[in-house]
């Protein structure tokens, strides 16, 4: 079972899409962005999503002070998508923390679980 915390602006809304997403072999649970990011550095979650606008500073901020820049990604901005492929190779290069912009929940929570499962999108 894959644990994910989710965090920021719709996090109920990306729980719901990660669980249904996952087909029961992905847990999620809604937290704040610090016990989000807490909970992957201490091991008690495996990764962590964050929401704002823009994807990345409200999304990523607290998961880049606590984990390191190294281990997020940007993966959805105002105007911008990560694709699949770039998607599977942030997961590949063994990032845990994902920011995605609150508008385009539904199009990037499946493509990423898949990619977490190991799965074509």
């Amino acid at each position: 079972m894959i644990r994910i915390v989710v965090a920021g602006m719709g996090k109920e809304q990306i729980a719901r899409a990660v669980e249904q997403a996952g087909g029961g072999r992905v847990e999620a649970r809604a937290r704040t962005d610090f016990e989000g990011a807490l909970a992957v550095k201490t091991g008690t979650a495996d990764y962590y999503i964050g929401a704002c606008q823009s994807g990345a500073g409200g999304a990523l901020g607290v998961a880049n002070a606590i984990l390191g820049f190294d281990q997020v990604a940007r993966l959805s901005g105002v105007g911008s998508t990560a694709s699949a492929e770039d998607v599977r190779a942030a997961v590949a290069e063994g990032r845990r923390a994902f920011g995605i912009s609150y508008s385009q929940i539904d199009a990037v929570v499946p493509i990423l679980v898949a990619a977490l499962l190991h799965e074509d999108a």
